[in-house]
């Protein structure tokens, strides 16, 4: 089991408010958690250091910059090839999440693609070294952030 220290209301806020808003500024932050902008800046550090505040991103819509489609390919591979299989995510920016499994697939992989032609192109890459299935996506229904407290 990983190491996992508590986290306070304090940490809690701030991790809630930064996954609302990673553009939040340091008084604001502040303000929200009741605490100095230094205090604050101390805590955010703190974070970093455990692990618990990896990154801060852009979350960019595909379909606004011509990703009409989103895919998800499952994949049988053998062992043997799992390393094929790295290799072509670390070359396929379009695959967006890929996910190494447990039960009848091996990995699932979240893909966009410009049309179905583009789709076919990943796929096929795919294909050359297992199994794939793959699923178009209606709607994405939900995708938030881990939560840091199951409070209400």
């Amino acid at each position: 089991m990983a190491d996992v220290s508590p986290l306070d209301p304090v940490d809690v806020g701030l991790l809630t408010a930064l996954q609302r808003d990673a553009r939040t500024s340091l008084q604001e932050l502040a303000r929200l958690v009741h605490l100095g902008p230094s205090a604050t800046r101390a805590r955010l550090l703190r974070l970093r250091e455990h692990g618990l505040l990896t990154e801060y991103r852009a979350v960019v819509p595909p379909a606004r910059v011509g990703f009409d489609l989103h895919a998800v390919m499952r994949m049988k591979v053998h062992g043997s090839l799992f390393d094929q299989v790295l290799a072509i995510v670390d070359d396929e920016p379009q695959v967006v999440r890929c996910l190494r499994i447990t039960g009848e697939f091996c990995y699932n992989v979240e893909i966009v693609a410009r049309d179905m032609s583009d789709l076919g192109r990943i796929t096929a890459r795919f294909a050359r070294i297992g199994s794939v299935t793959t699923d178009l996506v209606y709607e994405v229904v939900v995708d938030r952030p881990t939560p840091v407290s199951t409070d209400p």
